[in-house]
């Protein structure tokens, strides 16, 4: 199997039994799929002012708060583990086909803009049909 099939089957698992094991080993099979650069990383979710992002193929933890003088927002980025998800970040994505069409359509987005001869372009294709013809059963 590939990637893209491996990934497939992690997905159909944790459609048909969303348990926080199932959700991690798809979101896991989802990371060397995430574009390069924390504008395009694949947003799992965002919870209390902490963002969950996948980029370029590791965990993104993005933090935003309010700077203690004056009116500005100060951000931190640190890369966590797939294990340091919190459990509501795991619950947000149990419904797995709604998540993989907007992660369907971040890509589209991304092999729009992204440069000709980028490495990942081949693989994010082959994922974004796979995901529409085979896991949405929609045409693109």
């Amino acid at each position: 199997m590939d990637e893209v099939s491996d990934f497939l089957a992690a997905a159909r698992r944790a459609e048909s039994n969303p348990s926080e094991e199932n959700i991690l080993a798809m979101v896991a099979g989802l990371s060397p799929f995430s574009p390069p650069g924390l504008e395009w990383g694949i947003e799992l979710s965002s919870v209390a002012g902490s963002s969950y992002i996948l980029e370029d193929g590791r965990l993104l933890l993005v933090r935003v708060s309010r700077d203690e003088f004056g009116p500005f927002m100060q951000t931190s980025v640190s890369q966590i583990g797939l294990e340091s998800l919190p459990p509501q970040v795991l619950k947000s994505l149990a419904d797995v086909k709604v998540f993989l069409g907007k992660v369907s359509s971040h890509l589209k987005l991304w092999l729009e803009r992204a440069p000709k001869d980028h490495p990942k372009i081949d693989l994010i294709q082959r994922l974004v049909q796979a995901l529409e013809e085979d896991f949405l059963n929609q045409k693109i």
